[in-house]
């Protein structure tokens, strides 16, 4: 028995294993989280205009600075526009501009033109 030698005394080890647990939780729910903002914002920025929102929002931001640019693209979006109501009134605005088309260099829009095609496109509203 003497060989025998004595039990030695318990050692604590470190046992990190729940705030790891806890840490892997937390990291999980915040990618999580953020995930779902990002595919959220995702389909928000996806919106797709409509061909009409997108010739209003043209016709809106047209430059009257040059007529040409005035001309063609006013004629171009005001065609998903066009009703009974208003196709009579479009037709003389477009026969007032025919001057300023099929010409290298043509004046500038007269000011009472101006307003008759913004208050058109205000119409379309």
């Amino acid at each position: 028995m003497e060989a025998l030698r004595d039990i030695k005394e318990i050692v604590e080890v470190p046992d990190h294993s729940l705030a790891l647990l806890l840490g892997l939780i937390v990291l999980t729910l915040m990618l999580l989280a953020i995930l779902f903002y990002f595919y959220k914002n995702r389909r928000k920025r996806r919106k797709k205009l409509s061909p009409k929102e997108k010739a209003l929002l043209t016709l809106n931001q047209i430059d009257y600075d040059n007529p040409k640019e005035v001309v063609y693209t006013f004629e171009a979006e005001v065609e998903p526009f066009l009703t009974q109501k208003n196709k009579k009134d479009f037709e003389q605005i477009k026969h007032a501009l025919e001057p300023y088309k099929y010409k290298p260099n043509v004046p500038s829009i007269e000011p009472e033109m101006i307003e008759k095609i913004q208050q058109f496109i205000k119409g379309l509203k």
